[in-house]
């Protein structure tokens, strides 16, 4: 469930998880940073074993499948994720299943580094979120995280999505940009 912890000392966390968003998102970096490969857009950062469940009861339990897998599967001692620098270059992308329209402009304009829905990578997902005050199709929404080496990528799909379904989370209006502005971690 998303949590914000009252009076100062703010908590941030996914829908469905229960572990803090910047120690999931020190995570999402350690695993994807080495295993970015700029010739391999489509599928360097689809790793098999994360690969999300199909038949799960709803989309918080997808996500929360792949990010805890990846957990198990890698031995994580990181601290959380505290400053812009420790993006490494990178970025956080917001995706909106929703306002998808399924085209496949942003899966051809990244040589797949989207997928025909738009969906990025699933080895770069943070969390899920719910925004139970935004319009329906922006309602739910995964925040990811874009290594550096893809950047360029994932702008090219961001620039060809008419849906609305893709954008970098500081161009979002989102509780969580909102949240992370104030945290510095978005600029």
């Amino acid at each position: 469930m998303n949590s914000i912890a009252p009076s100062g000392s703010r908590k941030l966390v996914g829908f469905g998880d229960d572990v803090p968003f910047e120690l999931r998102l020190a995570q999402t970096i350690a695993w994807c940073a080495p295993r970015a490969r700029v010739e391999d857009p489509s599928g360097s950062l689809r790793d098999a074993q994360l690969g999300p469940r199909l038949l799960e009861v709803d989309r918080a339990s997808v996500v929360r499948s792949v990010v805890t897998l990846r957990q198990r599967t890698f031995s994580f001692d990181l601290p959380p994720v505290q400053r812009r620098s420790d993006l490494q270059g990178g970025r956080l992308l917001v995706y909106f299943p929703d306002a998808d329209l399924a085209d496949g402009a942003a899966e051809a304009a990244t040589a797949g580094f989207f997928d025909v829905n738009n969906t990025p990578p699933w080895d770069t997902w943070v969390a899920l979120f719910r925004d139970a005050e935004a319009h329906d199709a922006f309602a739910d929404y995964i925040v990811a995280w874009v290594p550096a080496a893809f950047v360029s990528h994932a702008a090219s799909g961001i620039d060809v999505n008419v849906g609305g379904s893709l954008a970098w989370l500081a161009d979002a209006s989102t509780r969580v940009t909102s949240e992370l502005r104030m945290q510095g971690l978005v600029e």
